[in-house]
């Protein structure tokens, strides 16, 4: 028996003044319960000192209508829930219009027992555990599970998560790739996936990880070009970066081996517990931005806020990634590079479980 539908939003790149602008977000809020005939019966709305965001929800007759936005990430968020069936509603092109927003996510889930009856759902549980399996097809949903390994997906990118799992994480400064190579390369990306769907009726699972995999190396090639101000060249702006990864190593995650690059990040990481990746990456660079433009006098944004992932697989996999982190600088021609680290000796029963 399916109880009810949520949808959950997320808006990237707004504009942040609209962010922090009470009456947008309110006339939002009127149009989506207009337009799904929805009834409140009341709300409640904050705004944040300074250059904070809002928080708003509207309680309604068949439960809520929430939001909460971040005009220092140009983000926003949102969440339906609609214990009733109701018809879909068109967030990406009035969050577009209202916010300004460049990308907008929707992911839609059916609760309730038997709920994964339903072809829309957003969230998948198999019935009974079962293993990974990468070649099973992923469809339009932004949020799958495939036995222990759960894909989400994130504006263009897909990110591979599992539990006790190890990553290999990118992530770069805003300005590191010019937007004309960005498109350049998002449209050769595009390509390959026509010419393999070409071949056959859909791309599955495993052929995007890869493509997706060869797409970042790729990326990779070009943040070792140094565009950009690569104001991580700074050895005060590399330790800040350096000091944040470091900071709840033990605690909240596992290092094996990180690498603070000019213009670009890589970590080698094993989230603990109920950490999750997400999580950890935006409180690296949320705090690194901040000490970052203290210690520069700058505004805006400093990280690029989309990130590679890679979720390792086994032990010469493992290998292979912290090597590729030492080898960095090396290969982008820096010598007597500081800011590189490797966990060289480890156990490998320790992180691959």
């Amino acid at each position: 028996m399916i109880v009810g539908t949520e949808w959950l939003i997320e808006a990237a790149d707004c504009d942040p003044v609209k962010l922090r602008d009470e009456t947008v977000l309110r006339a939002i809020f009127e149009r989506v319960v207009d337009g799904l005939d929805l009834k409140v019966l009341d709300s409640i709305w904050h705004s944040f000192p300074g250059a904070g965001g809002i928080t708003g929800l509207a309680a309604l007759t068949e439960s809520h209508l929430a939001c909460h936005t971040y005009p220092e990430h140009r983000t926003a968020t949102f969440n339906l829930y609609c214990c009733r069936a109701r018809p879909e509603w068109d967030w990406t092109s009035e969050l577009s219009s209202a916010l300004g927003a460049r990308l907008v996510s929707v992911s839609k889930m059916e609760r309730g027992e038997n709920s994964n009856a339903a072809v829309p759902a957003a969230v998948l549980r198999p019935s009974r555990p079962q293993r990974a399996t990468f070649d099973k097809e992923i469809d339009s949903r932004k949020f799958v599970t495939y036995g222990d390994v759960k894909i989400r997906e994130r504006g263009r990118l897909r990110h591979w998560e599992k539990e006790n799992g190890i990553y290999f994480v990118t992530f770069r400064l805003a300005d590191s790739l010019p937007q004309q190579l960005l498109a350049k390369l998002e449209s050769e990306r595009q390509e390959a996936e026509k010419a393999i769907t070409r071949l056959q009726s859909e791309l599955s699972a495993k052929e995007r990880r890869k493509l997706e995999w060869l797409f970042s190396e790729k990326v990779d090639e070009y943040l070792d070009k140094n565009y950009g101000e690569c104001l991580l060249g700074d050895p005060g702006n590399a330790n800040v970066v350096a000091d944040s990864i470091k900071h709840f190593d033990g605690q909240r995650y596992n290092i094996l081996s990180w690498c603070v690059m000019p213009n670009h990040v890589h970590v080698v990481v094993k989230p603990k517990q109920r950490n999750k990746l997400n999580e950890i990456l935006h409180s690296w660079k949320s705090f690194s931005a901040h000490e970052i433009n203290k210690l520069t006098g700058r505004n805006g944004e400093l990280w690029q806020r989309e990130y590679y992932d890679h979720l390792v697989r086994d032990e010469s996999d493992l290998d292979r990634v912290i090597s590729y982190v030492l080898d960095n600088p090396s290969k982008a021609g820096i010598k007597n590079w500081p800011w590189v680290y490797g966990q060289v000796k480890y156990r490998t029963a320790d992180v691959i479980p």
